[in-house]
C-alpha cells in the first residue's frame, strides 16, 4: 500500500442495521454528511428484494437511488457493494454505468459481484444458476463491460451473452486496469496479510488495490458494543455459507473508541489494505462518529 488508506461508506437503504427508516432521505442524509466530514466515496447494497430483513421489506432499487444520490452531492464517488450481476445485461449495465459517470463528471466506481440472494432472483425470474455458472457469467460480463467502456464499437459471442457491433457513448471518464481491486469482507489483519500477499506477487507488474468493507461499532460501552454485534450477526446469519458468530464480527471488524479503530486501521494498512468502506452501526450516528473521530486522523 501507498499512502494513506482512503475511507467510504455504506449508506443504508433497507432499513438494516439498526437505521429507524429504509427511505431515500435517510440515505441521502448520510450521503451529505459523509460528504460534509471528508469521506472519499459512499456506497449502496443491490437488490430488488430486502436481503437482509423480511424479503417484503422497502428497498430502493440501486441504480436509480445512487444517480439521485450523485445528483445531491458534488464530491464522494458513488459505488455499489456490490453490483449485482445478476440482475442486468452487462451492456445494460455498462450504459447505465457511463451516463451516471457523465451526469457526476466520473465519480462512479464500478464493483459488480456474481450475487447470493438467489430467493430474490427466482421471485424475479432472473437467471440464477450455481455458483460455477454464476461466476463465469460474471467473467464474460467483466470482459463485455471492458471493451464497451474502451472500444469504439463490440462484438461478442460467449456462453451466455452475445453482442453484434454495439456502441456505447459517451465512455466513462476513467477506466482503470481490468479487475485493478479486490473487495472483501473484513477479517483479523494477520488473515488479511495471508490472503493479500499471494494476490500481490501474482499481479506485481499491474495495478491491484485492496479494498476491505469493515462494520463499525460505535456503541459506548463493551454491552452495548455486543448488543450491536449481536444484531448484525443476526441479520446476516442467512448469508453466508458459515453464518458468522457475534465473536466473528468483534473480532473482524472496527469496534471500540477512536484510538482502538486507529490501530485496527493501521493494522490494516500494514496488511496492505488501500481502502476501507465502514458499515456503521447505527447507520447515521455511526457515519458521524467514525467521520469526526476516526477520519479527522487520516486527512
Amino acid at each position: 500500500m501507498s499512502g494513506q488508506p482512503r475511507f467510504g461508506v455504506r449508506l443504508n437503504i433497507q432499513g438494516e442495521m439498526g437505521a429507524d427508516s429504509s427511505t431515500f432521505a435517510y440515505a441521502l442524509q448520510m450521503a451529505q454528511m459523509a460528504e460534509s466530514l471528508g469521506y472519499d466515496s459512499i456506497w449502496i447494497p443491490d437488490h430488488v428484494e430486502n436481503a437482509h430483513l423480511q424479503r417484503e421489506k422497502p428497498i430502493l432499487e440501486h441504480w436509480t437511488a445512487l444517480t439521485a444520490l450523485g445528483a445531491l452531492t458534488r464530491r464522494v464517488r458513488l459505488g455499489g457493494h456490490s453490483m449485482n450481476n445478476n440482475l442486468r445485461h452487462p451492456g445494460l449495465t455498462a450504459k447505465i454505468a457511463c451516463t451516471l459517470d457523465d451526469i457526476t463528471h466520473g465519480r462512479v466506481i464500478l464493483a459488480p459481484g456474481s450475487g447470493w440472494f438467489d430467493a430474490e432472483a427466482k421471485a424475479y425470474g432472473f437467471t440464477w444458476g450455481n455458483r460455477e455458472e454464476r461466476h463465469r457469467r460474471l467473467k464474460e460480463s467483466l470482459l463485455i463491460m471492458k471493451k464497451l467502456f474502451t472500444e469504439p464499437q463490440v462484438t461478442f459471442h460467449g456462453e451466455y451473452f452475445h453482442l453484434d457491433g454495439a456502441y456505447c457513448n459517451p465512455k466513462p471518464e476513467l477506466v482503470e486496469e481490468f479487475a485493478d481491486c479486490w473487495f472483501m469482507y473484513s477479517k483479523p489483519p494477520e488473515r488479511v496479510a495471508e490472503l493479500i500477499a499471494p494476490m500481490r506477487a501474482r499481479r506485481a507488474n499491474r495495478p491491484f488495490e485492496v479494498a476491505l468493507s469493515a462494520v463499525c461499532l460505535s456503541g459506548k460501552s463493551a454491552a452495548e458494543t455486543r448488543r450491536w454485534a449481536e444484531m448484525y450477526a443476526d441479520e446476516r446469519k442467512h448469508r453466508f455459507a458459515v453464518p458468522p458468530t457475534v465473536e466473528d464480527v468483534l473480532q473482524s471488524n472496527l469496534v471500540g473508541d477512536a484510538k482502538a479503530m486507529t490501530e485496527r486501521i493501521d493494522q490494516w494498512a500494514q496488511a496492505g489494505v488501500d481502502y476501507i468502506v465502514i458499515q456503521p452501526m447505527p447507520p447515521v450516528e455511526g457515519t458521524r462518529f467514525f467521520g469526526e473521530q476516526v477520519l479527522q486522523h487520516y486527512l
